[in-house]
């Protein structure tokens, strides 16, 4: 591992340390290189801000394992991933989901739950051709509808398990999207 990843993990472990006993917006970047260790000009050379320690952590943990093995055939296997990795560090995302901003794990939810459902919805399209309007429309309805589910899920303590939440979320959904497709398709 290079110096500069373990430099990232100490950062980001002593962000994930904090949380557990400090909300976010408690935290200081002082409170963070005073738990790892490193200096100020350390924490701005790797990361911009806070924010970015949380959305650094969420990406290399899951984001880029739940893109890839997202298809049509398997979508809510990668919702699962997501969401038993949400509930394994629950203390921490219960933290994050609840501050507000630019650079935010909200805002970065948002990002990635668009790309996965972009995904979904380009091979649902692959051989009709379905409006603009109706495209965005389908992806708006999906994206919003999942992280509504989940921002509902994280805040009540996540008292159903991952599988209940992504079976729900699948028995709703399967098939909907080319449903749609094959409706709108010209």
């Amino acid at each position: 591992m290079s110096t500069a990843m373990i430099t990232e993990m100490a950062i980001v472990n002593a962000m994930k340390q904090l949380m557990k006993f400090k909300s976010f917006n408690n935290i200081s970047i002082k409170d963070i290189i005073n738990e790892c260790g490193v200096s100020r000009k350390t924490f701005y050379y790797h990361f911009r801000d806070k924010y970015d320690v949380v959305n650094w952590l969420f990406k290399t943990d899951i984001v880029d394992s739940v893109l890839d093995s997202t298809t049509l055939e398997n979508w809510a296997d990668g919702s699962l991933k997501l969401c038993q990795y949400i509930y394994n560090n629950k203390t921490f995302y219960t933290n994050a989901i609840n501050v507000t901003g630019k650079n935010s794990f909200k805002e970065y939810l948002n990002t990635l739950t668009r790309l996965q459902v972009e995904k979904l919805t380009t091979q649902a399209c692959r051989t009709r051709t379905v409006g603009e309007d109706d495209k965005e429309f389908m992806i708006d309805f999906f994206y919003n509808a999942f992280v509504g589910i989940l921002i509902t899920w994280i805040n009540s303590e996540m008292k159903d398990n991952p599988e209940v939440i992504v079976k729900r979320w699948k028995t709703l959904t399967d098939k909907s999207i080319e449903n749609y497709v094959n409706v709108m398709a010209k």
